[in-house]
């Protein structure tokens, strides 16, 4: 009886052991925060300031990230002002005109932050910001959709 019991133990240990091993699932990445670009109207009049707003949402991800990008205009829209940001710490640097560095962290508290760039444009067209606009980015995944803004002119009375 005592040896059918330790064979009964040690076979009760190795499915045991079995079924933890079979359960086990891969180690998955931590979620990244994503970057979003959206102008804050969609079509406006020519020589008007509106703004692109540049959104780090951080809705899955428990700790504060740290993040950096750069961010181009479209040739055709300039900024009329500095540019500004609600992320921790975030420092905003021109690196030519219409091109900005941006270093920040999104706090494990925020979920949100965004960073502002103001912009006009002297010319009719339509300008849209893109995924190839966004260039270093390091801890935020790319944003999925263009954003865009139509500055148009006066109509002749």
């Amino acid at each position: 009886m005592f040896n059918q019991r330790r064979v009964l133990s040690a076979v009760l240990a190795m499915t045991t052991v079995a079924v933890v091993v079979a359960s086990a699932q891969p180690a998955q990445a931590a979620p990244q925060p994503g970057l979003s670009a959206a102008y804050s109207a969609r079509a406006v009049a020519v020589g008007t300031r509106w703004n692109l707003v540049l959104t780090v949402a951080n809705s899955d991800t428990p700790t504060a990230v740290p993040f950096s990008f750069g961010v181009s205009l479209p040739s055709g829209i300039t900024s009329p002002a500095a540019a500004t940001s609600t992320c921790t710490g975030a420092t905003i640097t021109t690196a030519s005109p219409g091109t900005y560095a941006v270093v920040g962290t999104i706090a494990a508290t925020q979920p949100t932050c965004t960073v502002t760039v103001p912009v006009t444009s002297t010319t009719e067209a339509n300008y849209a910001t893109c995924a190839d606009d966004i260039t270093g980015l390091v801890g935020l995944t790319e944003p999925a959709r263009c954003a865009s803004i139509y500055f148009a002119a006066p109509n002749a009375s």
